[in-house]
């Protein structure tokens, strides 16, 4: 099994050691905690000055780490105070469940955890020409931060962390290798991230095609949910697996059913 997590890749090996598989980590990111920048403590700060009229969160690590940052600058209670002023929606039950426990009530969330569905619900709730903030799901620009300020009279852009390649691009590079060499029989992704990154990654050696190959005629991609899967699609992975709910422990669980079964996914078998 290949693992291309930075996060929590020890608990991914640890599960899937359990169940009699052994692991290649190869991470093809590495996430960056942006909560002690400068524009993160300029945005918490306007934010308790004036709160937004939505808030939409994206992931529960990003919740986490804006409130341990504002709790380092001293303004934790004011911005939870702030934030009960707005209208709260979250894109995953991860995200819904940390602003629960910040004291925070959710208004809405996502049902299949994309940010497609948290655009068309900020289009269809009369939300347009609102002061809008977002906890970037991609601080590279994702597609819905544009639609999203295209809806809103000011978007305010959370940035609390952000994902680069790793370093050392070795362990990766040899998880590509193994990948193509029939090596591995499946390889997991937890974040779109991941799955793009190992796509660059491959392709800056000239083994981009076979690694897609690979993963089309027998390597599962383990995708943690239908976002990462979608990630798969979109470099050309036809065939990606998810679990539901989307979680890890739910995705170890399915790719060790479907290997211990065997499986059929669009007409390919393995």
């Amino acid at each position: 099994m290949g693992i291309t997590a930075d996060r929590r890749w020890e608990e991914q090996a640890e599960l899937l050691r359990r169940r009699g598989a052994q692991v290649i980590h190869g991470p093809t990111l590495v996430t960056v905690d942006l909560s002690h920048e400068e524009a993160l403590r300029q945005v918490t700060f306007a934010l308790v000055d004036q709160p937004p009229d939505l808030l939409l969160v994206t992931t529960g690590l990003g919740v986490r780490l804006w409130f341990e940052a504002a709790a380092a600058w001293g303004v934790d209670d004011r911005l939870r105070a702030a934030l009960a002023r707005s209208e709260i929606i979250a894109r995953g039950a991860k995200a819904a469940s940390t602003v629960r426990r910040a004291g925070l009530a959710v208004s809405w969330r996502a049902p299949k955890e994309t940010m497609d569905e948290v655009v068309e619900h900020v289009a269809g709730s009369q939300a347009e020409g609102r002061r809008i903030a977002v906890q970037l799901f991609a601080p590279e620009d994702h597609p819905s931060t544009a639609s999203l300020r295209a809806l809103a009279g000011e978007l305010v852009e959370v940035p609390v962390y952000r994902w680069r390649l790793p370093d050392d691009l070795g362990p990766a590079r040899r998880l590509v290798e193994a990948t193509i060499a029939g090596e591995l029989d499946a390889v997991t992704f937890t974040s779109q991230p991941a799955v793009h990154h190992l796509a660059r990654i491959a392709d800056s050696t000239g083994h981009g095609d076979a690694l897609r190959r690979s993963f089309n005629s027998g390597v599962v991609a383990a995708c943690v949910g239908p976002v990462c899967a979608e990630a798969a699609r979109a470099e050309g992975i036809y065939y990606p697996v998810w679990p539901q709910p989307p979680r890890l422990v739910a995705m170890i669980r399915q790719l060790s059913a479907l290997l211990a079964v065997g499986r059929t996914v669009g007409g390919i078998s393995s």
